[in-house]
């Protein structure tokens, strides 16, 4: 039995919620899952997420394969980064340590691009200088 950790839907129509679970590969989007691991919220603007990251590591050392969708969840929570490191034999203090720097690096990103994003809506909502041909063509006349 492969098993895979993706989303199982439980929300209702327009209003998407899931639930992130371990299942066998085979059974469908929303059957019987193995084992809950969190949830997924996409609709506030902070997309709020709870995930069991104790578990979650648990699957995947015994194989455990994450959908993409889950996958994009798990490196925006830093559980890829985590894995990785874990995956190299970092442990204990040091593993804290390069967390922390991840999160402050993550955090300084997102700060930066929401400044872009700002100061692209600024440029693009200043009006324009250049006249239109009908206000060329009125100024002209006397």
């Amino acid at each position: 039995m492969s098993v895979k950790i993706r989303l199982k839907k439980i929300g209702r129509k327009k209003r998407p919620f899931y639930r992130i679970v371990a299942i066998d590969s085979k059974k469908r989007r929303d059957g019987l899952e193995i084992e809950r691991l969190g949830w997924y919220n996409p609709l506030p603007q902070d997309v709020t997420c709870d995930i069991n990251e104790d578990r979650v590591l648990h699957w995947l050392k015994n194989g455990a394969i994450a959908s993409d969708s889950v996958k994009g969840i798990f490196r925006r929570q830093g559980l890829s980064y985590k894995w990785y490191l874990m995956d190299q034999g970092i442990k204990g203090l040091e593993l804290d340590k390069l967390l922390e720097e991840w999160e402050l690096r993550e955090k300084a990103r997102f700060v930066k691009s929401k400044d872009k994003k700002i100061r692209k809506k600024e440029l693009s909502s200043t009006p324009s200088e250049e006249k239109t041909p009908a206000e060329a063509t009125a100024e002209e006349a006397p």
